[in-house]
């Protein structure tokens, strides 16, 4: 009786090839930069032929604009795997800015931020990034509440919560990246979650300063 695998479709090649190249090109926007990405490049790291590369992406901007939808995949993919390792007794606002601060600092994230860097002055790529943006927050936002727990995750604050940890990560993340100083990244860290648990009214403003083990009815 033969075991022998049976022969992919021609779809089924088309799509694992498309799939190998937006690896490759993810791969390049990250390790080399927008500007190094090039259909040479990604075309030699795929080991495919050129003309096969430019037979599903013609010129540049396609790729890329094509990539910022794999980027969103790749990182809902990681985010989502890391919100189900959050152990189920981890304090509330704790594991809240840590599993921000880990798709913030992913590589699926400093990939994303080379395509807004691009997207400032290309308007197609802008647009697509724009919605696909919208569609990863979207997933977040639910994951980010599923997380947080009752009674926050109904918490009319919770949004502007979310939205204010994503900001201010955001530049800590693009901070440190540039610095590299790991111990103020820390200690920021620290502070932005004693300062969610204040937006919540569960510490005193006063212990914003002191740092104290934050204590929820959640957690």
């Amino acid at each position: 009786m033969s075991t022998r695998a049976p022969r992919r479709t021609q779809h089924e090649r088309r799509v694992a090839t498309r799939a190998r190249i937006l690896d490759c090109a993810v791969a390049c926007l990250l390790e080399r930069g927008y500007a190094a990405t090039t259909i040479s490049e990604v075309q030699e790291r795929a080991g495919l032929a050129r003309g096969t590369v430019q037979h599903h992406f013609p010129s540049k901007q396609d790729l890329v604009v094509d990539a910022t939808a794999h980027v969103v995949e790749a990182r809902l993919a990681r985010f989502e795997h890391e919100a189900r390792l959050v152990p189920p007794d981890r304090r509330p606002f704790e594991a809240f800015v840590d599993l921000a601060w880990r798709d913030l600092n992913s590589p699926a994230f400093f990939a994303a931020l080379e395509l807004w860097v691009a997207a400032r002055t290309d308007t197609q790529l802008r647009d697509r990034l724009v919605a696909e943006e919208r569609r990863l927050f979207e997933r977040m936002r639910s994951v980010y509440a599923s997380v947080l727990g009752d009674p926050y995750a109904t918490d009319p604050r919770t949004p502007t919560v979310v939205e204010f940890t994503i900001d201010v990560l955001t530049g800590l993340s693009m901070t440190t990246m540039l610095t590299g100083n790991l111990g103020e990244r820390e200690a920021a860290l620290r502070r932005w979650t004693y300062a969610v648990a204040l937006m919540y009214g569960e510490i005193a403003p006063d212990d914003l300063l002191a740092g104290p083990r934050i204590s929820t009815s959640a957690g």
